[in-house]
């Protein structure tokens, strides 16, 4: 099997008799989940030395990782489920945690609570399990609307209020809104934000 990746997402090329298919697979923290297409496992004539490992067990210890472009922040509340959020410069300083090696979540409940509710703070999205949201990515299933929706939080650094940027999904948000990523503290991501009209809540 031969591997083309880009960040977490990845095609595969999976041997099958004389031709390959192409199927697709997301890397998560160093583990592949993936799922080639029905009827197309390769027999031990046809590729002794191919596995696709699938249905992995996942790492529910971890507080961040990275990609080629980027890192990944997970929280996991007492209430169950795990919270996920792209990582960037303002909301690593905002989460308080490393933004340039990889940590562990915090084996104190109410440190994890804590942890958690900030990163409700700045949008991040639950999911019943990593699973769920590994699904989301291989396209097993669709998003729901909640998670679909993109929300941007700006929290000004003299604590009055919040701004806020919603869009219902990724196909509603601004092609150069990737400008709010680029902010190196909260009060310039709020700037931006107004720029593309974010309401302001007290």
């Amino acid at each position: 099997m031969q591997q083309v990746q880009e960040d977490n997402l990845a095609l595969f090329l999976w041997p099958y008799r004389s031709s390959l298919v192409v199927f697709k697979g997301v890397m998560i923290g160093g583990q592949l989940f993936s799922q080639p297409p029905a009827n197309t496992s390769p027999t031990m004539d046809d590729s002794p030395e191919v596995s696709c490992p699938v249905g992995r067990s996942l790492n529910t210890q971890k507080r961040t990782e990275f990609g080629k472009n980027g890192g990944t922040a997970f929280g996991y509340p007492s209430s169950g489920g795990v919270l996920i959020k792209d990582l960037d410069v303002v909301n690593a300083l905002y989460l308080r945690i490393d933004r340039l090696a990889a940590s562990k979540r915090s084996s104190n409940v109410l440190e994890e609570d804590e942890f958690c509710e900030r990163m409700r703070r700045i949008g991040a999205t639950w999911w019943a399990d990593e699973q769920e949201y590994v699904d989301v990515l291989l396209g097993v299933r669709e998003r729901t609307e909640v998670e679909a929706r993109v929300l941007v939080f700006g929290w000004p650094s003299d604590g009055r209020g919040v701004w806020v940027l919603r869009y219902a999904s990724d196909r509603d948000v601004p092609r150069d809104l990737g400008r709010v990523n680029l902010a190196v503290n909260m009060d310039e991501r709020c700037c931006v934000m107004k720029e593309f009209g974010a309401t302001f809540l007290s």
